[in-house]
């Protein structure tokens, strides 16, 4: 068995706002299909966001489906889950229109039972489990949720919704895996939560490429990020440059990290690279605007016409810098698109004297410090409330008392005179209080309609029925 594994296209993105960046996010997608089609695969996975935003333009569908007929004139079948990007709060996604011109298959929990040469259905509770099977292969597959949606008290949802099967496609970053990526504090499930018995575990979601082998996690199959199709984020720049203090020239290295999809087959991956715009991330530190215009000038001569460059500075200079001194300085240098971020500050003063921590910070700093220096995957979210709601009651009721000691003696009001009327409102009966309803009207009144179950709510459901 052959098949391809794509996740994390993100096709409509105009990253920095640049006409050019939509076209190489549509031109990588088109390398990596075209490539999968050559390599004579069976079947195609995208393991969620297939596009960048849920509500994707006419020109974005346009482009997405003038590529997947690439597999469907073929007869290879494309087989897809929603990613965080794609779903939307509605049963309904763009990927149902693909659906409808027969370009992606979509697996996972669906309203309608959906069966045709290679899905099949099981009612489960109002919904039905929907996955494939080509050949003796059986691909299960699930949308994008959140680690609250998936992991309920002692109920792991995916644990109870997959038995086991030959391969697992999901959107979620697996802690084990996020290591060193902007999901390493914000991980969806921990590797212990997987399901077992699955043969190959097709992952999108983390946009870096990661493989962890069985003997790593003591699954039955890899588990595999081919991470994103282009380079989505500065950290994921193809060369990465520095001109420090005391760099008498600028150090270049090119990161090894590229670009691209897998083919698995006898369910192993290899990686099949997709050709990127160059990406530059640059350093450039200095002591002064001189410096630093001195040493953007000589990185500039580095970077292709064609690249993206994103340029810290970097140094204390005093009175500081503006951007837009330095904008200006590779008007003329043909790069495609290049951005400054200033991590630049004025002049330090530097104090001889001592500040002992009671001077900097009050007992309830300290106390606020001590609570959130827990790991946040730790962090005991219930008890740091119990806290912070007890402290708040305390600080309120030390402010009214303080403000009662300081309110004024009030002078005591002069009588009426005969004749004159009162100034005091006369108390209101309760009916009047509330606009003339009683107490029994108000507790007719009709209440809100609750809110319409989720897939996976009416999943759990069947367990109570």
């Amino acid at each position: 068995m052959r098949f391809a594994h794509i996740a994390d296209v993100h096709l409509g993105r105009e990253q920095f706002n640049q006409p050019f960046r939509y076209e190489d996010y549509v031109k990588a997608f088109r390398e990596a299909i075209e490539k999968a089609v050559k390599e004579r695969v069976e079947f195609i996975l995208i393991a969620g966001d297939l596009f960048h935003v849920s509500r994707p333009s006419p020109r974005t569908l346009r482009d997405a489906i003038e590529i997947l007929e690439i597999p469907k004139k073929k007869g290879i079948p494309v087989f897809a889950i929603e990613g965080n990007h794609d779903k939307t709060i509605r049963e309904a996604s763009v990927f149902d229109l693909l659906e409808h011109f027969g370009l992606v298959r979509t697996l996972g929990l669906r309203r309608e039972e959906k069966r045709d040469e290679f899905l099949r259905s099981k009612k489960v509770a109002d919904r039905y489990l929907v996955w494939a099977e080509v050949g003796d292969v059986k691909i299960y597959g699930l949308r994008h949720h959140t680690r609250w949606q998936l992991i309920r008290g002692n109920t792991n949802v995916l644990k109870a919704l997959f038995r086991g099967g030959d391969v697992l496609m999901l959107h979620q970053a697996v802690d084990y895996l996020a290591k060193d990526t902007p999901y390493q504090d914000a991980f969806d499930l921990k590797l212990r939560e997987l399901p077992d018995n699955f043969s190959y575990y097709a992952l999108g979601h983390i946009h870096v490429r990661r493989v962890a082998e069985p003997g790593q996690t003591g699954l039955k199959g890899p588990v595999a990020y081919p991470g994103s199709l282009e380079r989505t984020d500065v950290r994921e720049a193809s060369y990465i440059v520095v001109y420090g203090d005391r760099d008498r020239k600028p150090r270049i290295r090119n990161n090894p990290e590229a670009k691209g999809f897998y083919i698995v087959e006898d369910f192993q991956p290899e990686f099949v690279e997709v050709v990127t715009r160059p990406f530059y991330r640059v350093t450039v530190s200095g002591n002064s605007k001189t410096e630093l215009r001195r040493k953007v000038k000589e990185v500039a001569e580095l970077i292709p016409r064609e690249a993206v460059a994103i340029i810290y500075l970097e140094g204390t200079v005093k009175g500081g810098i503006s951007l837009a001194e330095f904008n200006d300085l590779l008007k003329d240098s043909g790069i495609a698109y290049y951005a400054f971020r200033s991590r630049v500050t004025g002049e330090v003063i530097i104090s001889k004297e001592t500040v002992s921590e009671e001077e900097l910070l009050t007992d309830w700093e300290r106390e606020l410090l001590l609570h959130l220096r827990t790991e946040p995957k730790e962090f005991p979210l219930d008890e740091f409330m119990d806290w912070l709601l007890e402290r708040y009651r305390l600080g309120v009721s030390a402010q009214m008392a303080g403000e009662n000691k300081k309110k004024p003696l009030e002078e005591p009001k002069a009588l009426e005179k005969p004749g004159e009327k009162s100034s005091e409102k006369r108390e209101k009966k309760p009916e009047e209080a509330t606009g003339g309803e009683s107490s029994k009207t108000r507790k007719s009144e009709k209440k809100k309609p609750a809110r319409k179950p989720s897939s996976l709510d009416a999943w759990l459901r069947r367990d109570k029925q």
